[in-house]
């Protein structure tokens, strides 16, 4: 293809990265390369990229990218998106939003805490002042956060079209974000990669696993949210009523947030037929998927993630078990099973035991679940989606004429940047409304002042400076220096120094840095 209008740039994780959205984007761009020249700028310079596509290093992309460029932005909720992040910074282009909260990603990228304060901030103004004053001067961090303040504003802000996953995920934008965030958002659902699949018996035979066990399967990372505890108790009381099988999980483990090993050793029957694989290569989890006949897929409290292993699943036809909420309720009823979150537990023991009794309805659900992934999940059509909407996403902002301008200060030098100056003055009840709504606007290197009519007035506040100084400045301003500064003009020699500082107005001088 000739043209820059045919070239998209695409900003992204690759393997051997152990990201799963790495190993998403190495195969999504080969259906893209079928309608772009796509170029893949990574910061690993090794990286796996199909044939076809170009790789080169994100630090050198100023050397190529011109105004105008059709790029894309593959970012997630881990460090290995920080580059993309800040690209997105530099470049404005469409956005595939794999995660609904990317806090955690301000949190490891970020230079300061007032930065990210300053995204918690932008999230919820209307509790997040508590909850950044007790993390900044309390080192106060709940896992609230993570449910609260998404961090989302930047990039909503600074992208020309957004990806998501599920109808699930464009709600909850419209929901936090209003109807201006989801303007120019599609959603294209994960797709259900092309894998080699083989037969039961040939996986088996490769993992060196029995030939005739009933194998029930999880994946990926333990966590929490995937609530081994109510798959434990419902396949210990499986037990107890003489079912046989065996689970594994094929993935590593993450004892500091789930003890997966250790549970398992409080249920005495299921610990005996119980394999933690640890972390696995992706054509190892393919054999597991191969060989399994129940896959497990359990998601609470969801914030409509998507999962690349159920989408796996899909695609070598395997009969699977997820919750009904969030981006799992789209799924067709006649292709997974649904399980209610409200007596989870005793649900799903009923759904395994039912299943390990019925290989006839186990089949009839993976036969719906491979014609899924061959049709409305196929790479060629979500491929062909991403096209048009990236197409489309362009053409909108050329009619519009919007040119996003970046700045990004995060990583400037303070001292370099010229302050802005905000006077006020403060009124018998402290600082008016629209005086606080000045201060919340500032940006970048900034000078307060707060002139009093004299010191005596000031002095009945003393003791209460440091309530009044967090009372104006949110929690994501650095505070650099605080002073005070009279205002004495030079035609008062007349009277004593004492005299004018008492009698003439002063000043709080409040210098700083808002992110």
């Amino acid at each position: 293809m000739d043209g820059s209008e045919h070239v998209l740039s695409c900003f992204t994780p690759l393997p051997p990265a152990r990201n799963g959205i790495a190993d998403y984007a190495y195969m999504l761009l080969a259906p893209l390369s079928q309608h772009f020249s796509c170029i893949a700028y990574t910061d690993e310079i090794f990286g796996n990229i199909p044939i076809g596509v170009s790789l080169r290093d994100e630090r050198q992309a100023f050397r190529w990218l011109g105004e105008g460029d059709k790029i894309l932005h593959q970012i997630g909720n881990n460090p290995g998106h920080g580059f993309v992040l800040d690209a997105l910074r530099r470049y404005s282009g469409v956005v595939s939003l794999h995660d609904l909260n990317l806090l955690y990603l301000y949190e490891v990228t970020s230079p300061s805490l007032e930065a990210i304060l300053a995204r918690v901030g932008s999230s919820s103004s209307s509790i997040s002042k508590v909850y950044s004053r007790q993390w900044k001067e309390r080192g106060i961090k709940t896992a609230a956060n993570y449910v609260l303040f998404d961090a989302l504003d930047e990039v909503l802000r600074l992208s020309k079209g957004v990806i998501v996953h599920s109808k699930f995920a464009l709600n909850k934008m419209r929901a936090v974000h209003g109807d201006n965030a989801i303007h120019n958002m599609a959603v294209i659902p994960h797709f259900a990669p092309s894998i080699e699949a083989t037969s039961v018996a040939e996986a088996r035979q490769r993992l060196c696993l029995d030939a005739d066990d009933v194998i029930v399967l999880t994946s990926g990372f333990a966590t929490k949210v995937k609530r081994f505890d109510w798959l434990m108790e419902a396949l210990e009381n499986a037990l107890a009523n003489g079912y046989k099988f065996r689970w594994i999980h094929a993935g590593p483990e993450r004892p500091e947030e789930y003890a997966l090993s250790q549970t398992v050793r409080s249920y005495p029957r299921l610990s005996s037929v119980t394999h933690i694989t640890g972390y696995v290569s992706e054509a190892e989890l393919d054999a597991y998927i191969c060989a399994s006949d129940l896959v497990v897929n359990l998601r609470f409290p969801s914030v409509g993630e998507s999962s690349g292993t159920l989408a796996r699943a899909f695609s070598v036809g395997k009969c699977c078990i997820v919750n009904d909420t969030a981006a799992y309720s789209e799924l067709p009823r006649d292709t997974v099973v649904h399980l209610p979150v409200v007596g989870a537990s005793v649900a799903l023991e009923r759904a395994i035991c039912a299943l390990i009794d019925n290989p006839d309805l186990r089949a009839a659900f993976a036969t719906q679940a491979r014609r899924f992934a061959q049709t409305e999940l196929s790479l060629e059509s979500v491929g062909a989606r991403y096209a048009n909407f990236i197409n489309a996403s362009y053409e909108e902002t050329r009619q519009e004429g919007n040119v996003t301008q970046v700045q990004h200060v995060y990583g400037k030098n303070i001292d370099s940047m010229s302050p802005q100056t905000l006077k006020l003055e403060r009124t018998t009840g402290g600082l008016s409304g629209s005086q606080l709504d000045q201060v919340r606007r500032l940006t970048g290197g900034f000078r307060i002042s707060v002139a009093w009519p004299s010191s005596t007035d000031l002095s009945q506040y003393m003791t209460e400076l440091d309530r009044f100084i967090d009372s104006i400045v949110p929690p994501h301003f650095a505070i650099r220096n605080i002073r005070f500064q009279w205002d004495v003009s030079e035609d008062d020699d007349a009277a004593s120094g004492a005299e004018r500082t008492t009698a003439k107005p002063i000043s709080l001088i409040i210098d700083g840095f808002a992110h």
